[in-house]
């Protein structure tokens, strides 16, 4: 994989941009189904190409645009249902799909920019786009 700026993260709600990423980190999660039964002599064995609660989690942390996920994160819990949410990368690749903010910081310090850092967990699955 190509080296990418990671200063280039955008974060969008349909087109509209909510906000761009200065860090960014990105977890993919999934248990695959153990089959081993006593005649595996101890090895474990994985049903091939199943993996059950697949879930994906981005943090991103950055300057935010208008204050809107300021106002999802204390407006109603029904607001954090975000449908959707498209996040583009330095190289181009789009991950898009609905997601769930389960986590809101903002930060405020002397002679620099307010920064916010929000947490989403995927509600269901997800579209990957390579550039």
């Amino acid at each position: 994989m190509a080296k990418q700026d990671g200063a280039l993260f955008v974060l969008k709600k349909a087109t509209v941009v909510i906000g761009g990423g200065r860090t960014v980190n990105m977890t993919v999660n999934g248990s695959p189904i153990n089959t081993t039964d006593q005649g595996d002599a101890g090895i474990a064995k994985y049903l091939a190409g199943v993996l059950t609660g697949r879930s994906l989690e981005f943090s991103v942390e950055g300057q935010e645009e208008d204050q809107v996920l300021r106002t999802i994160a204390f407006g109603a819990s029904s607001a954090s249902f975000l449908g959707d949410l498209t996040f583009t990368f330095g190289n181009g690749d789009i991950l898009s799909g609905n997601f769930v903010m389960t986590g809101y910081t903002e930060t405020g310090a002397y002679e620099d920019a307010q920064t916010y850092t929000a947490t989403f967990a995927s509600d269901g699955d997800w579209t990957f786009t390579a550039a």
